[in-house]
């Protein structure tokens, strides 16, 4: 069964955005594209986080590869709920991070908005990890 066009849509537009999100600072990283400069936005406590997982030398390459494997993810009907088990955690503290070290809430918001929406759509998919129940021969 296909998803209704709005919900391609939604999906289409996340999954773009973490494909370019990551492809951009992937190419940060390897010193093609220059680092922005977010510091007259960032408050002392993001800079500082932001330090710290850039001072690991692996998160941030991590990160930015887990967001185009889940942005490309989101781009196909099939995988789409791999993206949503993919990024949750990096949605998770995005939201934090915004909320609680910068008060970012619209990008807060915009970040999580469209997530819990998907995620909400894709719900059915993981019913199976909450409602397991073994077979008879497999206890």
């Amino acid at each position: 069964m296909k998803d209704p066009i709005v919900w391609r849509l939604i999906r289409w537009a996340y999954g773009t955005y973490f494909v370019c999100l990551g492809s951009a600072s992937l190419l940060q990283i390897m010193g093609v594209l220059p680092e922005p400069h977010w510091d007259q936005y960032e408050s002392a406590a993001a800079a500082t986080f932001e330090l710290a997982m850039e001072n690991t030398h692996y998160l941030v390459p991590f990160i930015a590869l887990v967001w185009i494997a889940s942005g490309i993810a989101f781009l196909f009907t099939r995988t789409a709920p791999l993206g949503v088990a993919l990024l949750a955690p990096v949605v998770v503290n995005i939201f934090l991070a915004d909320t609680v070290l910068d008060n970012l809430y619209f990008w807060a918001f915009a970040h999580t908005a469209p997530f819990v929406a998907l995620a909400w759509h894709y719900r059915s998919v993981f019913a199976p990890l909450w409602n397991y129940a073994p077979s008879p021969g497999n206890s």
